[in-house]
């Protein structure tokens, strides 16, 4: 197949939406990882050449969602249990520091809209069925509120660091998320506002360990996410 070239105003947005759609199927299991992947196969589907979907894979191995193999190609990364572990750890040190930015600062305004996030999640988790539908228009809403803990905060490194870290456990609990276990982290973001609101950094911090905690032993279940495929 003759693949389209493209022009120099084309390339950023090429290599955006090759990138974006690869990443998405990463994210959402569509690529599983230790799936094997080709610039040749890639352009074929993209229809176009292969300059763009290098560009796009190389990003992806910048981001540790593809590993490079030299002159083989390429594969979805896999998660290993010390990955888990080091994310959720590294995870804990980004929240608690943006806890103890917002403790005293955050305003009645930002904790009801943090509040507001806690609640739209207890309802689509109660009320929609299948838990997870591994579809990006289905929004990561656990993940919602985390974010915009981190943007009350007002640091962009640790929002930035943050994001990314939350991208990357979404795999391993795509695949362990359970009802019951999520309501219940669900209900905790609302004790988590009522302590924000109270100024109670110590009770604070201690259920946002344990609320870390549960996840990362959640998703400690398994010693690399490939094995569930």
């Amino acid at each position: 197949m003759a693949h389209r070239e493209y022009d120099p105003s084309e390339k950023n947005n090429l290599f955006n939406n090759i990138y974006l759609s690869l990443k998405q199927d990463i994210l959402w299991l569509r690529l599983k990882p230790g799936t094997l992947l080709t610039e040749a196969y890639l352009a074929d589907k993209f229809e176009i050449s292969k300059t763009p979907i290098r560009e796009a894979l190389m990003r992806l191995s910048y981001d540790g969602l593809v590993t490079v193999f030299p002159r083989k190609g390429y594969c979805v990364s896999e998660i290993s249990f010390s990955d888990i572990q080091d994310m959720h750890e590294y995870r804990y040190i980004l929240e608690n520091t943006c806890l103890n930015k917002v403790i005293d600062s955050a305003t009645e305004e930002e904790l009801e809209h943090l509040d507001s996030l806690s609640y739209s999640d207890r309802v689509v988790y109660r009320d929609e069925e299948p838990l997870f539908s591994k579809e990006p228009s289905n929004k990561e809403r656990d993940s919602e509120f985390h974010i915009y803990l981190a943007e009350m905060a007002g640091n962009r490194i640790i929002y930035n660091q943050l994001v990314d870290v939350l991208e990357k456990l979404q795999r391993p609990m795509l695949c362990v998320a359970e009802k019951e276990y999520m309501t219940r982290g669900l209900d905790e973001h609302h004790q988590l506002v009522e302590l924000i609101r109270a100024r109670d950094l110590s009770a604070a911090q201690s259920l946002l360990r344990r609320h870390i905690n549960e996840v990362y032993e959640h998703c400690a279940r398994i010693s690399t996410i490939s094995k569930l495929f």
